[in-house]
């Protein structure tokens, strides 16, 4: 009880303080209650198969599987600083973040990524552009593309370990939207044979209902021809084509609450996964309810 008045109490100090930095780390909460879906209505291959576990009809639900169960609270961190070549960007979710050790749902016993199972990665860019602008002591003027860079990325599963991803990010100037940026890379898995060549895109957009500002953002990732035969562990299975995607709307209501705009947000994330872990007929459609804090 104590931990928790303390927690409570350093958050508002914190929200209510002057807010005039700019925005580096965000801070993310979702939660999919799962409302619409039924235990007794879940499709699992065999009895205790808990590779798929889909709710079936529903659009708010987790699949009940071995990363946890229809309904789930994640907390997401991320971090971005640009230097003077190029980009750093870092996030992490964590499913069940305030679960403990022994906790429940439903009186069942939490499985063992549910408390606490995380997802994640780390990335960093070059800008040949930059580079070259710097040598040449003036601006470089490529039309659309506002700029090319060199991409590595090292992702983080509890489960899988580590992937690495090598290639280039094209940022893009495309009207009435404040970025959008398409990856084409090499994933390379250490549990499959072989790599897959991957395509994503990320994107956000501002705009104003009468006084009342909003965010439209998200991103898709999409593997083209899949990777090899399993490895270890995972021989057996096979690397499959895939697509995620995750687009967000967000209503900034620190703003007419008073506080500095841009910093609060709160609105909805709709996730839709094909073959999702590489898994082929693996599908998930997810709606949650978020709450963006940029610190």
């Amino acid at each position: 009880m104590i931990r928790n008045l303390l927690f409570v109490a350093a958050l508002a100090a914190v929200f209510l303080a002057p807010l005039q930095a700019s925005a580096g780390v965000t801070f993310e909460l979702l939660y999919a209650p799962c409302w619409t879906g039924d235990k007794n209505n879940v499709v699992h291959p065999t009895p205790n198969d808990l590779t798929y576990g889909r709710y079936r009809g529903a659009i708010d639900c987790y699949n009940d599987d071995f990363n946890g169960r229809g309904s789930r609270t994640v907390l997401t961190i991320k971090g971005f600083q640009a230097w003077e070549y190029g980009t750093v960007f870092l996030y992490y979710d964590i499913t069940g973040p305030w679960n403990g050790a022994n906790s429940t749902t439903d009186g069942e016993q939490d499985r063992a990524n549910e408390r606490g199972g995380f997802f994640g990665g780390i990335t960093t860019t070059v800008s040949p552009k930059k580079i070259a602008e710097k040598i040449r002591g003036q601006p470089l003027d490529w039309g659309p593309l506002v700029d090319l860079e060199v991409k590595y990325e090292m992702e983080h599963v509890a489960k899988f370990g580590m992937l690495n991803y090598y290639g280039l990010q094209w940022d893009l100037k495309i009207p009435h939207m404040d970025f959008v940026a398409v990856t084409t890379v090499i994933r390379d898995d250490s549990v499959f044979k072989g790599v897959d060549f991957q395509i994503g895109g990320a994107w956000q957009a501002s705009f104003s209902l009468l006084s009342q500002d909003f965010i439209f953002d998200g991103f898709i990732q999409v593997g083209l021809f899949g990777e090899g035969a399993g490895v270890g562990n995972f021989e057996g299975l096979k690397g499959n084509q895939f697509l995620t995607s995750q687009p967000q709307l967000l209503w900034d209501f620190g703003k007419p609450i008073g506080f500095t705009p841009g910093k609060l947000y709160a609105g909805f994330e709709y996730q839709i996964a094909l073959n999702r872990y590489l898994i082929t007929g693996k599908t998930e459609n997810t709606l949650s309810g978020m709450i963006r804090w940029n610190i």
